[in-house]
């Protein structure tokens, strides 16, 4: 993992969202060629290689209708951007994933933070990566 990239997660990611502090549940950048997290946030509950491949797949037009961070299991739902954008609900929360040229970007988020919150979020990192061709 890379002090650079852990300051994207810990400062655009994981920022509070309120007065009170409340955050995503957690987050993380991983890479689109080496399949390997690159930096994350403490709570993060992992991402293999295999799940990375999944995700990366489901992007590429193959359509499950699920698929998993950490073991945990999410059921896709409609994205604008299917290649680009993926969303997923499990029970009480869900993931947001954006793809850029050489990255993931993923957030994960519990009640009381809600999806479009989540989306809104890594979105904002995503659009950046993709200003700087990243």
């Amino acid at each position: 993992m890379s002090d650079g990239w852990q300051a994207y997660v810990d400062n655009n990611l994981m920022c509070p969202l309120d007065e009170a502090g409340t955050t995503l549940s957690s987050a993380a950048l991983a890479g689109l060629e080496d399949c390997s997290v690159w930096a994350q946030s403490p709570s993060f509950p992992g991402f293999s290689s295999e799940e990375i491949e999944a995700v990366k797949g489901i992007m590429d037009g193959k359509n499950p209708g699920s698929f998993t961070v950490g073991g945990v299991k999410y059921m896709v739902i409609m994205s604008e951007d299917p290649s680009t954008k993926l969303r997923g609900k499990c029970k009480g929360g869900g993931c947001s994933i954006c793809k850029t040229n050489q990255a993931l970007i993923v957030g994960i988020w519990q009640e009381p933070v809600t999806a479009s919150i989540c989306n809104k979020i890594v979105e904002a990192l995503y659009e950046y990566m993709i200003s700087v061709d990243y």
